[in-house]
């Protein structure tokens, strides 16, 4: 009875061994690029892009580091801002998000500033956002050439999201220069306000001052409350604490202070 069956066994074992060489062929040839080849190695070279690990509720809290100040494009003018991506839906949250930082880069970038709606890139494009490590699509960068006379465009992912105590948001941001498709700045990481530290410096970005316009307005955020809570009130806030979160990510966009004139002797 096996004798009678070798026949039949043969072409099947030779099918499956050129579906799995196939298989491995595709496996190998596969690579993910945050950009585009170009661009990718350039960056890497100047030490603005890193490998970037995968999104995880367990993620050891690290600092923001970024690159150190930017080169802008020659005669840029208008800077378009995505919505922000993450892999896990944060809900209506995350609509307010996209203003939090809307607001906090307007304080440290005086190109003009646009950002686009979620509506409208379901529009355009039948999704809300782009993820900053995805290959940029030839569409979306027409877009924003067109549409929206962009010169750069800022990606921002929320690689982490913890809107429970203790609050933790982990972020990656990058902006790209839509004519040489060159990342020319970018910053990662995560803020954990289980850190002492970083409790710390979250309480006193809300000494300095709150800026409160921008938290929704179903939101209870009378003076009262303000006063009562004082600056801890940014570790029981999501969206408080993400304009911080926006603050740390985007403060190396600074411009440089003014050199300090020595009095002449």
């Amino acid at each position: 009875m096996l004798t009678g069956m070798m026949p039949r066994i043969f072409p099947i074992f030779r099918l499956f061994l050129v579906l799995f060489s196939m298989v491995a062929v595709s496996c190998t040839n596969s690579s993910t690029r945050s950009i585009k080849d170009k661009s990718n190695a350039a960056a890497r070279s100047s030490g603005h892009v890193k490998q970037i690990s995968p999104a995880t509720d367990s993620a050891a809290p690290v600092e923001l580091p970024s690159s150190s100040r930017i080169s802008w494009p020659k005669g840029m003018r208008r800077l378009v801002m995505l919505p922000i991506h993450s892999v896990r839906p944060i809900g209506e949250a995350q609509r307010d998000m996209d203003g939090i930082f809307r607001a906090e880069l307007s304080k440290v970038v005086k190109y003009e500033i646009v950002q686009v709606a979620r509506q409208d890139m379901e529009n355009l494009f039948r999704r809300e956002s782009f993820s900053s490590s995805e290959v940029i699509p030839p569409e979306l960068i027409r877009v924003l050439l067109q549409k929206y006379a962009a010169d750069a465009v800022l990606f921002t992912d929320f690689t982490l999201f913890r809107p429970y105590r203790p609050l933790a948001i982990g972020v990656r941001t990058k902006i790209v220069d839509l004519k040489t498709m060159d990342v020319i700045w970018m910053a990662d990481g995560i803020l954990d306000s289980a850190e002492p530290d970083v409790a710390n410096s979250a309480m006193h970005f809300a000494e300095r001052g709150l800026r409160m316009s921008y938290v929704s307005p179903t939101i209870p955020k009378g003076r009262e409350r303000e006063q009562a809570s004082g600056n801890q009130i940014i570790l029981q806030s999501p969206r408080l604490y993400a304009g911080y979160t926006a603050h740390e990510a985007f403060a190396s966009l600074a411009p440089l202070p003014p050199p300090m004139l020595l009095p002449a002797r």
